[in-house]
């Protein structure tokens, strides 16, 4: 069975070759604030080798490199490891939407062979406020003429998501994470999965999918997380296996539990049947991503 994670993120240290942006999660919140100190930490960081040795460990074929802000709006270093093993990434890239040349940068994108999709993120109110306005609206404008699935972090604004999906209905978006704040880089809600009922009322929009990514974070127990079931399968019944995809969201989540438990909670799982298991781990990704060499 073919196995594609749908969110990763390679790193390196902040090199003066490659350094970090010195302006990193600025308005991002606190968020940012752990992530930055996390993946300082040697132990978080990971490079494209060290992610296709892992991979190669766990049996997964391929991943999408989801890249981080710690480089700004530099793609590269995502890029360059999808062009060095070529067949195993491609990569989820950042845009700033306020660019001059934002168009351009948009079809530079789309036709990069390595690009699957773009980014955005929703983590204060601010941001929710600026979608509300119109602020990013010729971003997701190209993005829909483009054809670009556009992935959206919204922890606590699931909603601006389904208003999005509304105004840009030809226009693929993708919930990471559930659309909930997972640790350890957020505190997630006394009860971790409150706020899915924010998630399954947007199954209604076909035009979003969603990543059961980094999901055994918010489980109370250990491995195999059986306590997860009830709420996957309402994921899985609401938005249906063909809009569903698992995904690891290694390194964030090594402190929690290994590479393995993460992915062995879906392969090893009788909850899914072998079709269900080959939609959610590969299959759905391919379709949302037109992923097809």
């Amino acid at each position: 069975m073919e196995i594609i994670d749908s969110q990763v993120h390679i790193l390196d240290a902040d090199k003066p070759e490659r350094p970090w942006d010195p302006n990193f999660g600025a308005g991002l919140g606190k968020a940012a604030a752990a992530s930055k100190a996390h993946f300082t930490k040697g132990s978080a960081l990971t490079t494209g080798d060290m992610m296709i040795e892992a991979m190669n460990k766990t049996g997964v074929n391929g991943a999408l490199l989801v890249a981080t802000s710690h480089y700004g709006w530099d793609n590269s270093y995502s890029l360059e490891a999808a062009e060095k093993y070529p067949g195993r990434f491609k990569v989820i890239g950042r845009i700033n939407h306020k660019s001059n040349d934002l168009e351009h940068q948009m079809k530079t994108w789309r036709d990069n062979p390595f690009g699957a999709g773009l980014r955005l993120l929703i983590l204060s109110d601010q941001i929710q406020e600026n979608f509300i306005a119109g602020v990013y609206d010729s971003f997701l404008h190209h993005a829909q003429l483009m054809e670009i699935p556009v992935c959206i972090f919204p922890p606590n604004y699931l909603s601006a998501v389904g208003s999005l999906a509304r105004r840009y209905k030809d226009l693929s978006f993708v919930i990471d994470h559930l659309g909930l704040t997972q640790p350890p880089l957020m505190t997630p809600d006394p009860d971790p999965f409150e706020k899915l009922p924010q998630l399954l009322v947007l199954a209604d929009s076909p035009n979003i999918s969603v990543k059961l990514s980094a999901v055994p974070t918010l489980s109370c127990t250990e491995y195999p997380f059986s306590d997860l079931w009830p709420y996957i399968h309402r994921v899985i019944d609401a938005f249906g296996p063909e809009r569903v995809m698992w995904g690891s969201d290694w390194t964030r989540t090594d402190s929690l539990y290994s590479i393995e438990h993460g992915l062995r909670y879906i392969t090893e799982t009788n909850e899914l049947n072998d079709n269900e298991k080959q939609l959610i781990l590969g299959k759905t990704l391919r379709s949302i991503f037109k992923w097809n060499d």
